[in-house]
């Protein structure tokens, strides 16, 4: 009997069971998942190595480079005699990478346990050394070393790498510092406990000094934030300062790399300035200066030395004063320059300008007279002079000497407003010297058609203001025969540390003839003889005038008075003008009593010292102030 038939195994499924698939599909199923994989990593391989790998090395290198601007060295101003007045010290700023203090200078994944020991204790081993050196707090530096992120423009948290430690510390201190934290200090075993650090480095950041404190430092000036804020420093910022460069290079959590690829844009130098101004006797002149303001109770003062023939000025002085180190220290309005920038009426000075006026203009001579009463009426008001007198016949001399302002007025009748001010414009006056200073101020000067009550008050030194310079420069052109020379105070300029080149000659021009110049600086010498002594130059002959004026408050009205003197010597030849300035918060004293001493001691100090002979005669005559 034969078996009943079986169906096959295969035939008997289980409700949803999914059918294997044979061996050989498997495998060819494996093999296509392995080429798709492969041909993926492929052509990433080809986008990275051919197609992207330009720019994929650019932003990896973005990533590694550093850039650091080159500062260039400052210039040089020094004196005449080359007396260094401003420098620049070799001081660095202390930085550091507190990312690669927090990493010991290795990749994060690189570190082991004794590099992460290291850095844990780094901040503070290192902030105690670099505090030591810089005076800088140890706590403030080492919470700076354990800040090893910040947010950057994308608001991304990204390592910290840079922070500055310590400013302007100098080059020596940088030295010492930087071995202290590169000694290594090991154990018995020979490990290193203790030292050996990295991140920290340096950055040039020169730093400004001025030798000589006080002297000139209302010309020199300061500076601030690396830039020039007053004075020459200020003025002359864009040759001084240079041009500065550009580095860029690879780092690596070590720091730079070596070999890595480097660019350099070099600095370029500023220029150094040498000025006209004689260190020394600036020195002198400031602190005569300041004694007189002091003694006189004075607000401030101003005192000029100028070479007559070429304009150069050997001193400009202001008290009060301030040292260019610290201009912080200072009162304000101090740290300008007042012989520039503060206008005032010259008063009687201005006569010197009036009278070689009416010389060159042919309407007077030094013996002329002319009738005048005690007072005389200008416009609304009614002037008078100084000493008393009745009617008089007083001489052009006289005028000058006695300085009688109705005299001027008298005499001055003669030329138009609009000639009157034609001279006094060609003396410099109402417009700026171009000294190169910063805060010049041109003062003013009445138009041409001004009222003939404006020129009379113009004529005794009312009705126009000057700066102390453009009254020395005016007054200089006196004394020069005639020839206004431009006052300058920078004698030459160059590349620093290099060969000076002369600057320029000033402009001059002539204002009034030969003789009538020299008419006028023989009548300021019988001013002199005038004063008893009291304003003579031992050994030379010289000449002067003084003047006082009120103040012009800036919110209008007065505000005191300025008394001021200038002279000029040897009158036979005149090499020196001293100009000197004093204002006073009150109306009390004159130009003679106030000024006349620190005009007297200046002088002095000054005609000997560059070299400028005694007067052959001085056996001088006084002539005829008044109709005899």
């Amino acid at each position: 009997m034969s078996q009943p038939s079986r169906r096959p195994s295969s035939s008997r499924r289980r409700p949803g069971r999914v059918p294997l698939a044979s061996s050989a599909f498997r495998l060819r199923l494996l093999t296509l998942m392995v080429a798709i994989l492969f041909s993926l990593v492929g052509a990433r391989a080809i986008q990275v190595q051919v197609v992207s790998a330009e720019a994929m090395a650019a932003e990896a290198a973005k990533k590694m480079t550093v850039g650091r601007d080159v500062p260039a060295q400052r210039g040089t101003i020094t004196g005449r005699d080359g007396q260094v007045l401003a420098q620049t010290e070799a001081t660095v700023n202390v930085i550091a990478d507190p990312s690669m203090i927090a990493t010991n200078g290795k990749e994060p994944e690189a570190m082991r346990d004794s590099d992460r020991a290291k850095a844990a204790v780094a901040p503070t081993e290192m902030a105690a050394i670099i505090a030591a050196h810089t005076g800088v707090p140890a706590a403030e530096i080492e919470a700076k070393l354990r800040r090893t992120t910040t947010t950057n423009a994308r608001g991304e948290t990204v390592p910290l790498k840079y922070v500055q430690l310590a400013k302007q510390v100098p080059s020596s201190t940088w030295v010492s510092l930087n071995a202290a934290l590169n000694e290594v200090v090991r154990d018995a075993s020979g490990t290193v406990v203790r030292g050996g650090y990295v991140g920290v480095f340096r950055e040039s950041n020169p730093k400004r000094i001025y030798p000589m404190g006080t002297v000139a430092s209302n010309i020199v000036g300061f500076m601030s934030d690396g830039k020039g804020r007053s004075g020459l420093e200020m003025a002359q910022e864009t040759a001084l300062a240079g041009t500065k460069g550009r580095e860029q290079f690879e780092t690596s959590p070590n720091g730079k790399i070596p070999l890595g690829n480097q660019e350099l844009l070099p600095a370029v130098d500023g220029q150094d300035v040498q000025l006209t101004i004689d260190p020394d006797l600036q020195w002198m002149v400031e602190k005569r200066l300041g004694e007189r303001v002091d003694e006189v109770g004075g607000n401030w003062g101003v005192a000029v030395v100028l070479d007559v023939e070429n304009g150069e000025l050997l001193s400009l002085a202001n008290y009060p004063s301030y040292d260019s180190n610290a201009p912080g220290d200072a009162e304000a309005g101090d740290t300008g320059n007042r012989a520039i920038s503060a206008v005032y009426e010259p008063g009687s000075v201005q006569k010197v300008l009036t009278i070689a006026s009416l010389l060159d203009a042919g309407v007077t001579t030094p013996d002329r007279t002319y009738p005048i009463g005690p007072t005389i009426t200008i416009g609304e008001h009614t002037v008078s002079d100084a000493f008393k007198h009745g009617d008089i016949d007083i001489t052009t001399r006289g005028i000058l000497v006695k300085s009688s302002n109705v005299g001027a007025i008298t005499a001055a009748r003669d030329l138009t407003p609009a000639q009157l001010r034609g001279y006094l414009a060609g003396f410099g006056l109402g417009q700026k010297v171009n000294l190169g200073l910063p805060g010049e101020s041109a003062g003013s000067l009445p138009g041409a058609g001004m009222p003939q009550f404006q020129a009379d008050s113009m004529s005794y030194g009312y009705s126009l203001s000057t700066s102390a310079v453009q009254m020395a420069a005016a007054i200089g052109a006196v004394a020069n025969d005639g020839v206004y020379t431009a006052p300058s105070i920078i004698k030459a300029s160059g590349p620093h540390n290099g060969a000076l080149t002369p600057v320029a000659e000033p402009v001059s021009r002539r204002v009034v003839s030969e003789e009538a110049a020299r008419a006028t600086v023989e009548m300021m010498e019988q001013r002199t003889l005038d004063s008893e002594s009291l304003l003579s130059i031992p050994g030379y002959r010289s000449g002067s005038k003084t003047g006082t004026a009120r103040l012009t408050a800036a919110t209008g009205g007065y505000a005191g008075q300025v008394a001021s003197i200038v002279g000029v010597a040897p009158v036979e030849d005149p090499q020196i003008l001293v100009y000197v300035l004093i204002a006073r918060p009150d109306t009390t004293g004159a130009g003679l009593g106030m000024a006349g001493p620190v005009y007297r001691d200046i002088m002095s100090l000054a005609l000997p010292r560059y070299g400028v002979q005694p007067s052959n005669d001085i056996e001088q005559v006084k002539l005829p102030l008044f109709k005899e």
